[in-house]
This record gives structure tokens, C-alpha cells and sequence, in this order.
């Protein structure tokens, strides 16, 4: 058994620190420790993406100790069929032609400078016409105040849900939930290391 202490460490640490381990590990379980639940959560996604098993406890001091287990499936796809490794070429079937996905990357809850209502309303449209286009769309990643769009209280949660059933991706920055005191509404919890894999295989990235 292999123990990794990450308390204290920000995301994305304890993430890239718990995939360097599995890597270079001998046994078959890793012990990680972590101070926050979205760590634990971000170690979950990591554990689905490398083919483990997962489990949780939260210890006495709050801290929580994650386990995983190797169990010889293999890193998983995503559901459009793209390794978590895979290069900047691949590409996604969509009506028959293969297509190079695209993601969108909102870092806050208005588009544009100027009046705040005005950009906030204009953010609303943008994630309204997401839904209506019938471009390739990969993934929709939130972080920084963008976390705001994909909250309980969001105005956007409608369109993000119909989003969500055409197959696309709703991550948000788990570590911007937690820095905003947030309650995620639609789609799951990301980290920083997991947006960058995300951004590096994309064809196109847009940036409202």
C-alpha cells in the first residue's frame, strides 16, 4: 500500500500528485489523504478515468482518506469516445463525418465589460443559443465566477440540463464552488488539471 499526505495542497496537487503515484506504483492501493470534499471528489473522477476502484472516509480531524484500488480495466473513455490521454486529433462522429470537438470556456457569470445586467443577460443568451446550434460541441467548462452559471440559484440551469441530454460535458472548477460557497446545480465537479486535458485536445476553444 502506497500513502500520499495532500493536506493542505490546492487543486490541481493532489490530483497530479495521486496519477503520478498510480503510475510509478508497484501494489495495488493508493491511500490519499485530503482536507476537502472536492478533492475527494476531483480523486473520484481521477478513479473513473484510470479504471479504479474508489472509496471514501472522512476522519476525525475532518481530513478525508481516499482509497484506490487497481482492478486491471484500464483508464476509461468519456462519452464521446476520447482517452484521457488521446492527442489534439481526434476526432467525434456527428451525423456520419468525423468532426474536431469544441469546448467552451466561461470564466465568468456577464459577457463582455460594461453594465453588469446587460452582460448578465447577454451570458444567458449565449448559453440559450448553445442549446439551439447544431455545431460539434464537446464540452462547456465553468471556473473563476462562471461557477455562478452552473449554481442552484442560476437562471442558465434550464438550458445547461438540455445541454447536458444532447451529450455535452458540464464541468465546473471545483475549487471556485468551494472559494464561492456554491451548490452545484447541473453538470459534475472539475479541477484545474482535469480543464487543462480537456483544452489541450480541443480543436477549437471559445471564449465568450
Amino acid at each position: 500500500m502506497t500513502e500520499i499526505n495532500c493536506i493542505g495542497e490546492a487543486c490541481p496537487i493532489p490530483v497530479i500528485k495521486t496519477k503520478k503515484a498510480l503510475e510509478s506504483m508497484t501494489g495495488t492501493e493508493l491511500v490519499i489523504i485530503v482536507d476537502n470534499e472536492i478533492a475527494a471528489q476531483n480523486l473520484e473522477k481521477l478513479a473513473k478515468e484510470k479504471g479504479c476502484i474508489y472509496s471514501v472516509a472522512k476522519n476525525s480531524d475532518c481530513s478525508f482518506q481516499v482509497v484506490l484500488k487497481k482492478n486491471g480495466l484500464g483508464e476509461h473513455k468519456n462519452h464521446i469516445g476520447i482517452g484521457i490521454n488521446e492527442p489534439a486529433e481526434c476526432k467525434i462522429e456527428i451525423n456520419g463525418q468525423a468532426k474536431a470537438p469544441s469546448i467552451v470556456a466561461i470564466s465568468s457569470d456577464k459577457m463582455g465589460d460594461g453594465d453588469i445586467e446587460l452582460g448578465q443577460a447577454l451570458i444567458k443568451g449565449f448559453i440559450y443559443a448553445l442549446c439551439e446550434h447544431e455545431r460539434a460541441l464537446q464540452t462547456v467548462i465553468f471556473y473563476n465566477k462562471g461557477a455562478y452559471l452552473t449554481g442552484a440559484d442560476s437562471g442558465c440551469l434550464e438550458d445547461l440540463e438540455k445541454l447536458k441530454a444532447k451529450g455535452v460535458e458540464i464541468l465546473t472548477c471545483g475549487a471556485c464552488i468551494d472559494f464561492y460557497g456554491l451548490t452545484l446545480g447541473v453538470g459534475e465537479v472539475t479541477n484545474m488539471y482535469e480543464i487543462l486535458e480537456r483544452l489541450l485536445v480541443a480543436d477549437k476553444i471559445i471564449r465568450p
